[in-house]
């Protein structure tokens, strides 16, 4: 905090001058930028405010009361913190009107009663001054520091709100332009993150494209003086609207409900129907009575094309979703159409929001249908279960065909999620190598993909024109992969007695 001129009238070298305060009391409070003394009756030009000013009265003693009058005026217009006159060289006793004027416009009138050199008035206030602002640029210099790690780091608004009220000591609370509740650090509530902004100690605005995105509010308890106060909440604000430029939005109220509601049906399992009711309502997630749901997990390098992806499925379903992420993927719970068949259904509506957003490297899993809320945790494991198995196989980040997401099911890699929950890895290895053991040593040793052409084969039902397509090859050189194929199991790929042993290896040997 800046001093003021009652903390000033405190300092050792003004004491010894035997300060007495003759107008302007109430004013003590003003603060002083810097203590200068002169002798020039026209000084008041050369000041540009907040100035202590230190004088004999020498350009005063011979002027009358009216040019007396008009030097205080002057001061005061200029923004002078107060007037600080040493008796005895010029004035025995500080002329009436000057007392009389500085009263009148409110300007502290300071007289010295005893000797003592300016320059060590002026040398103790002035280094004291520039003490408390070089500690400000320090408080600036470590706020700024601390708020650019967290932002490279990828901490995001929960990591700058931390950060902020980590310095000022005071709970930290942002909110929309609007009024709705965004994030909060410090407090334990929504309820105490209200109080906090009805009895803020500091705020300011997060402009976003030059136009006021929310606000940030600063509580009571923080040790900081009200303008470093400020100015930390003020420097927040700024690296909020660097982070929600660089990444969006930070999530709303309901979004936060969602993401808490999700993380706790991944974690724990299913919920008790009562506080399911509740927290889905604050999700803002309404879904009908008996509908079925299904769970999804999406795979993306951000937060924000994934919930695209969502949300455009929904609405090619006409339904709804609750969807967040959490942890390293984006789950959500999809009202599926109660006619038909509603993983069918999803999946169809996956792949056509992905072709018309043309998204690359993005996975979706989908897991069963349920109809009832005890359900949805089973859903959601199903999903995330063949997501990891998804990516195992393809590869986080990996091209994909047509440049689109690719959406799989739990249902259709049925057989392989139980192979991996189930079997033991040393037996699953020794029925790979007795079933397909030379394709993979072929594959192995010449860099092909003869396992990956059989199964895909198998799954399409030995349709070679559907296989074709899916490995974007031409029919006759899929003809030439089956046919090496045979001559290395010694049997026909298509053999309906050995097609289920053979559609399994193909899947565990890509574990």
């Amino acid at each position: 905090m800046a001093l003021t001129v009652a903390e000033l009238l405190e300092f050792d070298a003004v004491r010894d001058a035997e300060p007495e305060v003759l107008a302007g009391r109430d004013a003590l409070d003003r603060p002083v930028r810097w203590v200068h003394s002169s002798e020039i009756y026209e000084i008041g030009p050369l000041l540009s405010g907040g100035e202590l000013l230190l004088t004999t009265g020498l350009g005063l003693a011979g002027s009358d009361a009216g040019a007396r009058r008009h030097y205080v005026r002057e001061l005061a217009d200029r923004g002078v913190s107060g007037l600080v006159v040493e008796l005895g060289r010029s004035f025995s006793d500080i002329p009436s009107e000057l007392v009389a004027e500085a009263e009148r416009r409110g300007l502290p009138l300071i007289a010295l009663r005893a000797v003592v050199p300016f320059i060590r008035m002026c040398e103790a206030a002035n280094t004291a001054i520039v003490d408390e602002a070089a500690q400000r640029l320090r408080l600036g210099d470590r706020v700024t520091r601390a708020l650019n790690e967290a932002l490279i780091s990828g901490a995001g608004v929960a990591g700058l709100l931390r950060t902020a009220a980590d310095v000022t000591g005071a709970p930290i609370v942002l909110t929309t332009v609007s009024g709705a509740l965004v994030a909060f650090f410090g407090v334990s509530d929504d309820h105490a993150a209200w109080a906090t902004v009805d009895a803020g100690r500091a705020e300011a605005e997060v402009i976003v494209h030059g136009r006021a995105w929310g606000r940030l509010i600063a509580g009571s308890g923080s040790a900081l003086a009200p303008e470093d106060l400020a100015s930390t909440v003020e420097r927040t604000a700024t690296a909020l609207a660097v982070e929600i430029l660089r990444t969006g939005d930070p999530p709303t109220e309901r979004e936060r409900h969602a993401a808490a509601l999700l993380t706790d049906l991944v974690a724990g399992g299913g919920l008790a129907p009562a506080e399911t009711a509740v927290r889905t309502g604050l999700a803002g997630f309404r879904p009908p009575p008996g509908r079925p749901l299904v769970g999804v997990a999406v795979d993306a390098p951000e937060t924000r094309p994934a919930v695209t992806l969502i949300d455009h499925a929904a609405r090619l379903l006409g339904t709804s979703a609750l969807r967040a992420r959490v942890r390293e993927s984006v789950l959500a719970l999809v009202v599926a159409p109660d006619s038909g068949n509603p993983v069918s259904a999803a999946e169809a509506a996956f792949g056509e929001a992905g072709r018309r957003s043309g998204a690359p490297q993005i996975t979706v899993a989908l897991g069963y249908s349920v109809t009832e809320p005890t359900g949805w945790a089973s859903s959601l494991e199903q999903a995330r279960a063949a997501l990891a198995l998804a990516l195992a196989r393809t590869g986080r980040g990996a091209a994909r065909p047509g440049n689109r997401p690719v959406v799989v099911s739990a249902r259709t890699l049925a057989l392989e999620l139980e192979l991996s929950r189930r079997a033991d890895p040393g037996q699953l290895d020794a029925f790979v190598e007795r079933t397909i053991g030379p394709l993979v040593a072929w594959d192995a040793r010449h860099r092909t993909g003869l396992v990956r052409t059989l199964e895909l084969y198998l799954r399409h039902g030995t349709n070679v024109t559907r296989t074709a397509a899916a490995l974007h090859l031409r029919r006759q050189s899929l003809y030439q992969r089956l046919e090496r194929i045979e001559s290395l199991l010694g049997h026909a790929p298509a053999d309906p007695d050995l097609y289920p042993a053979l559609l399994a290896a193909c899947l565990v040997a890509a574990r």
